[in-house]
């Protein structure tokens, strides 16, 4: 039994491992700072704010969540209103996207397209997800 649940676990973490490697190669680089003057005759938008996602918004998702895996130690997964994740384990932190799919499933999506559908049960403070794919599970809690 604790076999099969270490795969289980090594299979979510080759995914989210995988959604954490094809963001950081496919992140771009950074501008290199120049010195121009700022242009003349712009006019300041008015509002910057964004909408979020209708369906992020209530989302139980959203929030900060820390847990231990089995490849990755502790890893921290915010799950933010705006339908972003932001993942950070020891290899660094990494963003993508997330949609809800309905109550009690979403999908994480990496920028080049890849996604994982996930099934998600929330008790609290408690936070436990299963990938459809394989049944791995991983379960993290709350931060404060």
């Amino acid at each position: 039994m604790l076999k099969k649940k270490q795969t289980r676990l090594a299979t979510l973490t080759a995914i989210l491992v995988l959604g954490l490697v094809l963001v950081a190669c496919s992140a771009a680089p950074s501008p290199t700072p120049t010195n121009r003057p700022a242009p003349t005759n712009t006019v300041a938008p008015t509002s910057t704010s964004t909408s979020a996602p209708a369906d992020a918004l209530n989302s139980p998702l959203v929030g900060v969540w820390e847990g231990t895996e089995v490849d990755l130690g502790d890893v921290i997964i915010e799950f933010k209103s705006d339908g972003v994740y932001e993942i950070t384990a020891s290899s660094g932190t990494y963003l993508a996207t997330y949609e809800m799919v309905d109550a009690d499933t979403f999908n994480l999506i990496d920028p080049s397209g890849l996604s994982a559908t996930v099934d998600f049960v929330r008790s609290g403070d408690t936070l436990s997800m299963t990938m459809i794919i394989d049944g791995s599970t991983l379960e993290l809690h709350l931060v404060p």
